[in-house]
């Protein structure tokens, strides 16, 4: 019996010292997920509630979630072509469409970064229609970035200083910050535009007269797209066909224009809009027919 009252006594004291470390009162520390309340330790709160449910007011109510922007992608290569490294990336992802909200140092960054990015696109267009065009040609003859006809081209767009060196032209640099901010009303904030006056296709490009009249990129498009091609032909030749000179060698406009990579390199029915042709012997590059069903890409391979 005095084993049993013993037993008795010890596995008592032990559940008043499981939760602590003390059964004295003023000694007890409560472990995890319980609080003193007088001599004891007891649940931290009285009710436990499942999982995605959280204790408001005595009830278990559903938590909730917290969202965490990760992409802002509407076109894509916006803010991988305008936005270099990791750190402007990861900004930029992070804002709305309308920056709202974005400290004004931060916004300034972002947006030097995209109009220097722009300004080397101009410059280095009309910098190539001046090596590349016969003897003679005019800037009106080359490509003509986002519509707007270089001011000058080839060496003409910088000028030799005796204690500078070679720099820009004053010309070059009003120039190349026309087309800059023109360019960045248009892509910035980086929304798909979709204009239901025109046909759905990334070259119905022109909403307006001119790249500083509201021109854009705004008729939509469909999956098999080439849209890498479509943008990079806006803003480097205002998505024209093809020079004065045409397409020949040397093929200055697909060669500034495309990436090269083709949405299905087997079947040419399945492009739309691509300045190149892809590599039919490179099946990687190549993309199965799209769906007219919901989801409308194609099943996985």
């Amino acid at each position: 019996m005095k084993n049993l009252i013993l037993a008795a006594g010890l596995l008592g004291l032990g559940g008043l010292t499981a939760c602590g470390e003390s059964n004295n009162g003023d000694d007890i520390v409560c472990g995890a997920n319980t609080i003193k309340m007088g001599n004891e330790c007891v649940g931290e709160d009285p009710t436990t509630c499942g999982p995605g449910t959280v204790l408001m007011d005595g009830q278990c109510v559903t938590q909730p979630r917290a969202y965490r922007q990760i992409e802002h992608l509407a076109r894509p290569g916006i803010n991988e072509a305008l936005l270099i490294g990791d750190g402007f990336h990861s900004g930029y992802n992070a804002t709305a469409p309308t920056f709202a909200g974005v400290p004004a140092a931060d916004l300034q960054a972002v947006v030097a970064e995209a109009k220097t990015v722009l300004k080397a696109l101009y410059l280095g267009a009309c910098l190539l229609n001046g090596v590349v065009l016969p003897a003679g040609a005019s800037p009106a003859d080359g490509v003509r970035p986002a519509g707007i006809t270089c001011h000058a081209i080839g060496p003409a767009i910088w000028v030799e200083n005796s204690l500078a060196g070679v720099t820009l032209t004053q010309a070059s640099q009003t120039a190349a910050q026309t087309y800059a901010d023109a360019v960045f009303n248009l892509f910035i904030p980086d929304v798909m535009r979709i204009d239901t006056t025109v046909a759905t296709s990334n070259y119905e490009v022109l909403c307006g007269a001119g790249a500083g009249a509201g021109a854009g990129l705004c008729g939509g498009r469909f999956l098999n797209d080439d849209t890498i091609d479509v943008t990079y032909d806006f803003l480097l030749n205002g998505a024209a066909t093809c020079t004065r000179f045409g397409c020949g060698a040397p093929n200055q406009v697909n060669a500034l224009t495309s990436d090269g990579v083709a949405f299905d390199n087997v079947t040419a029915a399945n492009n739309r809009n691509n300045r190149v042709a892809g590599n039919a012997a490179n099946r990687q590059q190549g993309h199965p027919a799209v769906s007219n069903a919901f989801p409308y890409s194609a099943p996985p391979q």
